[in-house]
């Protein structure tokens, strides 16, 4: 299982390896776009685990994830 939420002890959302791949490799719609909360937190934790591992340089993680997020944010108004 991964934790997608490593912080939340009280809202803890986790997947299994297999259903975090499928997450992660959603893109019909572009890499950022996500359909659901899980596809969110997966590519999510998989954009931050490649910048701590320094397969992506700080700036591009920084205008990725704001991307995701801000996409995300207002998919919800």
């Amino acid at each position: 299982m991964i934790s997608l939420t490593p912080y939340s002890r009280e809202n803890p959302v986790k997947v299994s390896l297999e259903d975090y791949e499928k997450l992660v490799h959603m893109n019909e719609r572009g890499w950022s776009h996500c359909d659901s909360k899980e596809e969110y937190m997966a590519k999510l934790h998989y954009l931050r685990e490649g910048c701590a591992q320094g397969k992506i340089a700080e700036s591009d993680f920084h205008e990725r994830e704001e991307k995701m997020v801000v996409g995300y944010w207002n998919r919800g108004s």
